[in-house]
């Protein structure tokens, strides 16, 4: 793309980011802003931002949502909308012609590959069937009793809620007495994989096309041995970058993707979470949003 084109574009478009209050939509907040665009941050709660104007929203869940995010774009006419929130997820996807007809590009999977990424039991089934290694995983409703799962697991036991984002609420048991204790609902439990874990970004454009594949290792966990990344390295490891594209492909994603994965004692990658969206770490895989950027572009000659 010409110069000329490039600084054009930075001047009369602009781009929204919703949960700028958490790790993703920060990191997308700093790339484009440094990138010397102009950019509107959407969030549920009062947060500091780096975006040029900000607008608390209902949550992702309100019916009123959506409508929320159709005004703004149009009261900003914003060309390039970057949904980093789960909970959104199915929902922006499932009105994509809608955003289009008002000028706004936004890349992202379908509302069915969206919803199964969304419900990490859905993930966990869909994955399997397709022949990727994932957790052996056990829906909490389908169990009679808690007692049941010392039938099927071996100790630590891993859960999760169905539904949720990054280590929130994720809990491990290391005995009977630990996993009795256990009073939620809603819950996923999975063998626990006690290997490196790493974190996938890919950008996927168009539908199931694998564009970007960078490999992030996560060298400190928030939690000790599970929990959100509290930092990566960069690391080339072949039988990685091939699952993850077979996951792209397999699952026809579309747009920045995140994944979670880990290393069994033989180094086999198993597939713990699909996030259809940008990840918490992409400003370590740069290559996500710049190419982004430059399909942008091109759909906007």
């Amino acid at each position: 793309m010409g110069e000329n084109m490039e600084i054009y574009l930075k001047k009369q478009r602009k781009i929204l980011i919703t949960g700028v209050g958490g790790p993703a939509g920060k990191a997308c907040v700093r790339f484009f802003k440094e990138k010397g665009f102009y950019v509107v941050g959407i969030d549920m709660r009062e947060v500091e931002t780096e975006a040029d104007n900000f607008k608390k929203v209902p949550p992702a869940l309100d019916p009123a949502y959506i409508s929320c995010l159709l005004s703004l774009i149009k009261e900003f006419n914003i060309s390039l909308l970057i949904p980093t929130v789960t909970e959104e997820l199915v929902f922006v996807a499932r009105i994509k012609e809608e955003f289009e007809k008002l000028g706004c590009c936004i890349f992202i999977s379908s509302p069915e590959i969206a919803e199964i990424a969304n419900d990490k039991f859905l993930t966990a089934k869909f994955l399997e069937e397709k022949g990727i290694p994932v957790p052996k995983t056990v829906l909490q409703e389908s169990l009679k009793s808690l007692n049941a799962l010392t039938d099927i697991f071996k100790f630590p036991i891993l859960s999760k809620p169905r539904f949720g984002r990054g280590g929130r609420g994720v809990k491990i048991y290391y005995s009977e007495k630990d996993l009795l204790e256990e009073e939620r609902e809603g819950l996923v439990f999975q063998e626990f994989i006690p290997g490196d874990e790493y974190n996938p970004n890919l950008f996927v454009f168009p539908e199931s096309s694998v564009l970007v594949n960078v490999t992030l290792k996560k060298t400190a966990l928030k939690n000790g041995i599970f929990g959100n990344a509290l930092s990566v390295i960069r690391e080339n490891n072949p039988k990685i970058s091939e699952i993850s594209k077979e996951v792209g492909e397999i699952m026809r994603l579309q747009g920045p993707i995140d994944i979670d994965l880990r290393l069994r004692a033989d180094n086999a990658p198993v597939i713990l979470e699909v996030n259809a969206r940008v990840g918490a770490n992409v400003l370590e895989a740069p290559e996500v949003l710049e190419t982004l950027l430059e399909k942008w572009f091109e759909i906007s000659r």
